[in-house]
């Protein structure tokens, strides 16, 4: 490997890789691992005498994987791009001719895109070695393995994504089958993780008997193993889905009119999900983690008062929720809204959440803006003709199902930051946005909900 570190977290999961159920063993006499190396991650100390063993070999200047019952080739070599803390982001066969790892990275801002625009430059000019952050040698019969396990062609080329560190991280493989075909590929690395792989299976499967005139979603070629192989939905021509629009809007309209029903609150999915939330906020938090703990239990009091603030005998309109509706789970064109990653879609939860959702993440993680930022957002999109139509035709109180949002989202995520043991840095962000937007709602609860 070319560089002079490389993180356990890293190695481990390329062992769920390439030789899942494996033990890891590390050959690393320079002290070039990094990061924790006990409690449950500790394969790394393995018994190499115990085969089989996936070995990792960092004694040279590029890191070798190989089975410890044989260490002969034929290699092949991995080149791999890192995140900016140095961990790898992106890993793919070093002689691929085309930037295919470009297509697990949704460019939904003006940086974004320009990076997309002059990587693919790079390539067709012979240059995207230099991008490379380095790159390791994988056993070729390895590499086959997982081609075998996923329903892969030879004369498919591949790109690996390494997910989002934490509960539910999983790699994302990229299938390019052809100059226009390609599709995805979610390996799950968690039990977590597992359980959002199999229901965004089952929602695609479900949906795709509809016949939708503006959303578009991914379609299920095959599986192989347990594995879908999910179709790219980009069109050929995108325009910006970096702000709700109509399209946005009609795009929920059609998925409201399939699924609508009224509940009471209390026999949705979501109260279930926010009653188990709440309870465990409830009891005494234990910190593991760089969470700011003072702001974490000032937001953990707001929730448990606008909790309590929710009147008895509530019912409410439910619908289909995609769960993640942000500009970077969607692309759009002039007459469509392409929408993937269904993980957390869920049926029976209020309607606007998808509206919410996307303004809370768009304006915070995106634009770096804070809570009245988003709060003009959803005052803008609340205004237009087709949610107001929503509004009178489902019996929809905007600042309530505001407020249920809050709480569902809101309680979701902090249990899930308490439980990590790397935070990222735009968890703290939220968090200040998330108190800003409770203690505002908690201010106009009573008058929403006459």
């Amino acid at each position: 490997m070319k560089t002079q570190a490389i993180y356990l977290t890293d190695l481990l999961l390329l062992r769920d890789l390439f030789a899942p159920g494996s033990d890891l063993y590390v050959l690393d006499p320079s002290k070039k691992l990094m990061g924790e190396q006990k409690g449950p991650c500790s394969g790394a100390t393995g018994d190499p005498e115990a085969a089989p063993l996936l070995v990792a070999d960092l004694q040279s200047s590029s890191m070798r994987l190989y089975l410890s019952n044989s260490d002969e080739g034929p290699w092949m070599e991995m080149a791999f791009i890192n995140n900016p803390d140095g961990s790898i982001r992106w890993f793919f066969p070093n002689h691929s001719r085309e930037a295919g790892h470009l297509s697990l990275y949704n460019a939904a801002s003006l940086k974004s895109g320009l990076y997309k625009t002059l990587t693919r430059l790079a390539w067709k000019l012979g240059q995207g070695s230099f991008l490379f952050s380095g790159s390791f040698l994988v056993q070729q019969k390895l590499f086959e393995t997982v081609q075998e396990r996923y329903g892969m062609d030879d004369a498919e080329s591949c790109s690996f994504f390494t997910g989002t560190r934490g509960a539910t991280r999983k790699i994302v493989l990229h299938v390019q089958t052809g100059k226009r075909e390609s599709a995805f590929i979610k390996i799950p690395l968690t039990k977590e993780a597992e359980k959002l792989v199999e229901n965004e299976y089952n929602m695609v499967k479900t949906l795709s008997n509809y016949d939708f005139s503006t959303l578009s979603l991914p379609s299920i070629s095959k599986r192989v193993n347990g594995h879908a192989r999910l179709s790219d939905v980009k069109p050929r021509i995108c325009i910006s889905a970096e702000r709700i629009t109509a399209i946005h809007i009609a795009a929920l309209a059609e998925l409201y009119a399939l699924s609508h029903e009224r509940k009471a609150l209390s026999e949705t999915e979501a109260w279930s999900t926010l009653c188990s939330n709440m309870d465990f906020l409830n009891r005494e938090l234990v910190f593991i983690n760089t969470i700011d703990q003072t702001a974490t239990l000032r937001l953990v009091e707001l929730l448990r008062q606008l909790y309590l603030e929710l009147p008895q005998g509530l019912t409410v309109p439910v619908s289909v929720s995609h769960g993640d509706f942000t500009p970077w789970n969607m692309y759009c064109d002039e007459q469509r809204l392409y929408v993937y990653d269904w993980e957390m879609a869920r049926n029976g939860i209020p309607m606007l959440f998808d509206l919410f959702h996307f303004s809370y993440q768009s304006v915070i993680l995106q634009q770096r803006k804070n809570y009245p930022e988003v709060r003009d957002a959803i005052h803008s999109w609340s205004r237009q003709p087709l949610v107001m139509h929503m509004i009178q035709k489902y019996g929809i109180k905007v600042q309530l199902h505001h407020a249920l949002y809050l709480l569902f989202n809101v309680s979701h995520y902090v249990r899930q930051y308490l439980g990590e043991k790397e935070l990222l840095m735009q968890s703290q962000w939220m968090i200040t946005a998330w108190t800003a937007a409770i203690e505002d709602s908690l201010s106009m609860m009573k008058k929403s909900i006459k």
